[in-house]
């Protein structure tokens, strides 16, 4: 597209609605919406009306996500919507940014609803109905996020910011109602309905139930609008956007759609076009980008993982030693054998299971219960439960086996800091995750029979068994590998067969010298019950587990690895189909790391080549600071933080002792994750970067008080040193050395500055860079567009902008900006493949008149980052402080300004 060409568009992004409409229709274009328009309309009336248009399902735990459902469609629209919005369809006309997780809220389109019949209580209501979905996999959810959703959160904004007044000064509710106003104008709304709602309109003189007859009022005045208008307005704004961000791009010619498709567009590209950009393009009747790329599928995952059990073909075949293909396959795996590591975890799986199942099969009574034989439990080192060994696996599996799941999930990768693998204090829980719900469910099943049968308590009863497992048996149908319902029936059967219940007493007895002589006093105590017939319940369920795996488990075992490992390949190929480029190692650490940490030890490479993909990098192996079962580390790092395990007693009759030790419990069960922390970032963590803060210190000053106990406690553990230069608090200031008179701020410090002007200058080595501000309110977010200060908008209240400087008049910022983000991003127009590492460094510099002088240089960023936030100038009680931020964006500066709530080109 070039400067001297005009498009019917270019007069409609600023034209009001109705005159952008028109140009529209007589371009010829207005017909593609018309089946949106009526659907939106026709939903929007049948809200108003008062009637659900969607419904939640709330899912179970992590493994179940929640559904979204709309509710209101004829079967008509169902079949429209499918074509429109079905994720399929969607990703065949090159959608592939349709978010992987996504809060659907559909409370939003109910509220009509609500309001009308539950007035009192709607919108409590309404925000709990949140679909969390894990994945967008229905035409229902995309309708609701893409096209219902913003249509009447628009709408009905002045209800929720009426409920929301408190959170908001009087100067951002004056803002707040003139955007209202301005948008119900737009939207050809009788602004009358409006008149109690808006700042100084009385809406405080109304009792509550005045005010939800005045929410009903506004409820009315929009069902009688023309709501085709009203869609067809409010779809041309949305549009406008479109517009806008598409000339941006498009100075010189077409630009790729990465780059027009912004997170706040992409929803508008999936209402309108249905995801398809070359419709986009067809409206605004432009040419594709020659280097445009719509993916319309992905490829098929294709694994390299079983390729030993083809090498005597293969050496047949070339004429070549059978030891020589070994060679070349060990080589291509990048270790010492040509089987693969995930061959190597299955076949450990299938000898952990015959030991699994023979330490089940002679469980008798008089023994003590199989809890703790699979680790798949919190760590609790206060107090264990009645019936629970932690690490019994130790005793009753065979020393081989422990020997080979102690090596081969001994080390995993964290997700973020994936650079570098590191020691894995649970590698006997990893490789329960790796195994799932098998062992979930027959280990399940094997301690219910034992606590039914010997007591003390069970959470459930044997012929409730396919109930309380429902979700590990789903999971086991889904791969194939059912379980045999006549299984539950012999269960129930057996149950029947059970002696009756018999408590079990725990008896003390007490001897007292009286003038009378010695009297004994006896006490009982019930803790539970038992019921004889244990055995024949155990051989039930060994007898159905047994056939189970001889039938399932190599299958089963075959299912786990490569289902993992192909929805790791098809994310890799949504992002390229997405972005047009591969991940870098931290963007697929995302997705990739707990499968890595299942079947390769935390080695992203050698996931990558099982996949059949080039890695971008390499990981480190940093020395390890762990060696052997993490829970024995705990156990000393627990007495070392003065820890003493809870006796019944103390649990009994001293609440806040049993809660201090839980709490020291709970450090020395993290400081496992210090120590990772320590490994992969090559020294110790700071309390930021640990997460102190989501933590209880039971000590009287709190966490400064604890976290100096505990770094001491891992020295004196590990042998080591915590690094001077870690040690600190967020406000901790450091001199720094290359720069005489300055101050240096560690990551994450920060210091009080003086109201008065402060300079930040960003100088840069490597690759020049652009310097901006952005000034947010107390939520985060801009409060406009014109909050970006950079070199097209050099001035904003207080704020100014110079090629390498921000200089903020901090007496003269007004008071509802909270927050000055100085941020910078490399010169993509000058050096378009740069990205921050080591050679390409920044450092900040703050100065003031009354003489502060603060310093910053991060570490090097590793993960391709090509925009930071560098600095934070923040309010703090009645002065300033600046913060040392350091945090860098692989998403470039359109990723960032998103989370900020404006769109800047990228």
């Amino acid at each position: 597209m070039t400067s001297d060409q005009r498009f019917w568009w270019q007069p409609a992004i600023q034209a009001r609605p109705e005159e952008a409409l028109a140009l529209e229709a007589a371009a010829g274009q207005q017909q593609r919406f018309a089946g949106t328009d009526a659907l939106a309309a026709r939903l929007l009336a049948t809200a108003l009306a008062g009637l659900p248009i969607a419904t939640v399902v709330p899912g179970r735990g992590l493994h179940v996500p929640d559904t979204a459902e709309v509710t209101a469609l004829t079967r008509e629209e169902a079949v429209y919507c499918a074509g429109i919005f079905g994720v399929q369809e969607q990703y065949r006309r090159g959608a592939w940014y349709l978010p992987q997780k996504v809060s659907v809220k559909a409370g939003a389109v109910n509220l009509p609803h609500l309001l009308r019949e539950r007035p009192g209580h709607a919108l409590t209501l309404a925000a709990d109905d949140t679909a969390r979905l894990t994945a967008v996999e229905s035409a229902d959810a995309v309708l609701l996020w893409a096209l219902l959703v913003p249509l009447f959160e628009t709408l009905l904004q002045p209800v929720r910011l009426r409920a929301a007044e408190k959170v908001f000064s009087q100067t951002q509710q004056r803002q707040f109602w003139a955007l209202i106003e301005e948008r119900y104008r737009l939207l050809g709304v009788d602004a009358g309905a409006l008149e109690v709602f808006r700042f100084g309109g009385g809406w405080h003189q109304l009792d509550r139930a005045g005010q939800q007859q005045a929410r009903l009022r506004l409820l009315d005045t929009l069902a009688v609008a023309d709501l085709g208008q009203l869609a067809a307005r409010h779809r041309i704004q949305r549009l406008q956007e479109l517009m806008v961000g598409f000339a941006k791009k498009a100075k010189t010619g077409t630009a790729l759609a990465r780059r027009v498709l912004t997170r706040e567009r992409q929803p508008v590209v999936s209402a309108y076009f249905g995801g398809d950009w070359l419709a986009v393009l067809d409206y605004l009747q432009a040419s594709a980008h020659p280097d445009e790329e719509i993916v319309t599928a992905l490829p098929e995952p294709r694994l390299y993982v079983g390729m030993p059990a083809q090498a005597v073909g293969v050496a047949a075949e070339a004429g070549i030693a059978e030891a020589e293909v070994h060679a070349m396959l060990a080589a291509f795996l990048g270790g010492g054998s040509s089987m693969s590591p995930v061959q190597e975890r299955a076949e450990v799986l299938r000898t952990w299971w015959a030991g699994f199942d023979q330490a089940h099969a002679v469980q008798s009574q008089g023994m003590s219960s199989l809890w703790g034989l699979v680790d798949q439990d919190l760590m609790s080192l206060s107090r264990t439960d009645q019936g629970f060994t932690p690490q019994l696996y130790r005793e009753r599996l065979p020393a081989g086996v422990l020997e080979r799941v102690g090596h081969l999930w001994e080390t995993v990768a964290l997700q973020r800091q994936p650079a570098s693998i590191v020691s894995n204090p649970r590698p006997h829980q990893t490789m329960a995750e790796a195994l799932g719900p098998a062992a979930e469910f027959w280990h399940g099943v094997g301690l219910t029979a034992w606590f039914v049968c010997e007591g003390p308590y069970s959470r459930t009863t044997l012929d409730r068994i396919d109930r309380y497992y429902s979700r590990p048996l789903a999971a086991l149908r889904a791969a194939g590998c059912p379980v045999d319902s006549a299984f539950f029936r012999e269960l129930r059967a057996a149950e029947q067969l059970l002696g009756p219940e018999e408590e079990i007493n725990d008896t003390e007895d007490s001897t007292v010298e009286t003038p009378y002589g010695t009297m004994t006093f006896s006490s009982s105590m019930s803790r539970g019950s038992r019921r004889e017939g244990f055995e024949r319940v155990r051989d039930v369920i060994t007898q159905h587990r047994r056939a189970w795996a001889e039938q399932h488990l190599d299958t089963y075992l075959q299912h786990r690895w490569r289902s993992e490992l192909e929805n790791v390949a098809h994310q890799h190929h949504r992002f390229v189909a997405a972005k047009g480029r591969p991940p870098t190692l931290i963007q697929f650490a995302r997705f990739a790391v707990e499968v890595a940490n299942h079947w390769t030890g935390g080695d992203l490479g050698a996931l990558y080549t099982a996949i059949g993909e080039p890695a971008p990098s390499q990981q480190t192996r940093p020395a390890r600071l762990l060696s052997g079962d993490g829970y024995d580390f705990a156990r000393q790092m627990y007495q070392e933080l003065g820890g003493k395990p809870v006796d019944h007693e103390t649990w009994v009759n001293n609440p806040e002792e049993t809660q201090r030790q839980w709490q020291l419990s709970r450090l020395a069960t993290e400081s496992l994750r210090y120590l990772q922390l320590q490994e992969a970032l090559g020294q110790p963590p700071t309390p930021k970067q640990f997460g102190a803060q989501r933590l209880t210190w039971p000590w009287p000053d709190g966490e400064s008080e604890g976290w100096p106990v505990l770094q001491h406690a891992l020295a004196t553990l590990t042998r080591t040193s915590p690094s001077p230069a870690t040690t600190g608090f967020p406000g901790t200031v450091l001199p720094h050395s290359s720069r005489p008179g300055a101050q240096l701020l560690a990551k994450g410090a920060n210091a009080s500055l003086e109201t008065e002007s402060a300079t930040v200058r960003i100088t840069a080595t490597g690759a020049p860079v652009d310097v901006c501000a952005v000034l947010l309110a107390r939520d985060g977010k801009v409060r406009s567009d014109h909050d970006l200060v950079f070199y097209n908008h050099t001035h904003q209240d207080g704020v100014d902008a110079g090629s390498d400087t921000i200089t903020a008049a901090l007496g003269l910022v007004p008071g509802s900006i909270h927050t000055i983000a100085v941020i910078l991003g490399i010169d993509l127009e000058a050096h378009p493949t740069a990205v921050f590492d080591e050679h390409t460094t920044w450092s900040a510099d703050i100065t003031q008149p009354s003489g502060t002088a603060l310093s910053f240089e991060p570490p090097p960023f590793t993960a391709g980052e090509r925009v930071a936030i560098a600095v934070e100038l923040y309010r703090h009680e009645s002065g300033w402080k600046a913060r040392a931020v350091g945090q860098g964006y692989d998403t470039g500066l359109a990723g960032l300004a998103a989370d900020y709530g404006i769109d800047v080109e990228a």
